[in-house]
């Protein structure tokens, strides 16, 4: 028999089945470095969902926001430190569209979960109380209006602080605790602005009118027109008075220092005030804008004085028809009151 160590063909293969000492550390570091990591990035996650703000704060969801820009907005707020860990949260513990459209007021640190779980549930079985304020009022009326609904809110005390921020108290429906001061709200309407303007932020602060004239002329333009296109004819209008030295002559400026609402006037008695009232409100005696804005515009209203269309009208009325009607001259500005005001 052949021994097979030297059978021609055949090749016999020796394995060396003995554990390698140098292999099993390199493992030993892979395993125990995965280990690591994991923890690392676990406690790092936990971290993440812990809460980002010590604060009372308010976060405004508005209808129709998608999940993203909730979360997006959420960091961008400081009431989260990971926007991308919030909407993994919304997948994975619920239905990102179930979040609710609402104003919500965190008045205790909270983790993302926990301000998932609220934006999922919303508040409407909350003690929050709806406050809606109405596009064009001015500082006075916004006070009386959240006095109503508010138990420990003080008119006064708003009005101090508020009436250096006319024009800057976003008109929209708020939803409030009961024990909402005057500096909160101030604070919530404020925010409001800010959030609402960010994406013209930069236009309102280059205009040649400056930031608190964009605001003057679009409070004029909230209570002087009452659509899109009327508002950007009116802010057209206004600019061109402007541009030409002519008076503003806008009854709702001369109403902004009048005890008496102007559809309260008796017959004629509008006419004296026009002729007779020094104040710099009255618009029909000192040409140029009023030294504050009139009111709280929307955001309509401001992007119409951001963006007017452009035509050679000077003169506008509003006809017994409620629409609005046009003209180039005075001549043919009697004409159209002759026309469409009886």
């Amino acid at each position: 028999m052949n021994d097979l160590r030297t059978e021609p063909g055949l090749h016999i293969i020796h394995t060396n089945f003995k554990t390698n000492p140098r292999r099993n550390v390199w493992w030993i570091w892979i395993v125990c470095g995965a280990v690591a990591l994991t923890s690392a990035l676990l406690m790092y996650v936990s971290w993440l969902n812990t809460p980002a703000f010590n604060t009372t704060q308010t976060f405004i969801v508005e209808e129709g926001q998608s999940a993203k820009m909730v979360a997006d907005r959420l960091e961008a707020e400081g009431l989260i430190r990971s926007g991308l860990l919030f909407y993994m949260i919304l997948l994975i513990q619920h239905d990102p569209t179930t979040i609710k459209a609402s104003t919500y007021v965190f008045d205790t640190p909270l983790s993302s979960t926990d301000i998932a779980n609220r934006l999922t549930t919303g508040d409407f079985d909350s003690d929050l109380l709806r406050l809606t304020l109405i596009e064009g009022e001015r500082a006075e009326f916004v006070a009386a209006r959240a006095a109503t609904v508010l138990p420990e809110f003080d008119a006064g005390t708003f009005l101090e602080l508020a009436l250096i921020h006319e024009g800057e108290l976003f008109p929209d429906t708020y939803f409030v605790p009961t024990t909402y001061t005057a500096p909160q709200l101030l604070s919530l309407l404020l925010a409001t602005f800010a959030e609402k303007t960010e994406s013209i932020a930069m236009q309102l602060d280059s205009h040649p009118l400056g930031r608190t004239g964009v605001l003057t002329v679009a409070s004029i333009v909230e209570r002087e027109a009452n659509t899109e296109e009327s508002m950007r004819l009116v802010a057209g209008i206004l600019r061109n008075r402007l541009e030409l030295g002519m008076p503003l002559q806008t009854d709702a400026s001369i109403e902004y220092v009048l005890d008496t609402p102007l559809n309260e006037l008796k017959p004629g008695e509008l006419a004296t005030i026009l002729e007779t009232l020094d104040s710099p409100y009255n618009t029909y005696l000192y040409a140029g804008l009023p030294p504050t804005p009139i009111g709280n515009p929307g955001l309509e209203a401001i992007v119409a004085v951001l963006e007017p269309i452009e035509s050679g009208y000077f003169y506008y009325i509003t006809g017994d028809d409620g629409a609005f009607y046009y003209a180039e001259t005075y001549d043919e500005h009697l004409d159209n009151i002759a026309r469409y005001l009886r």
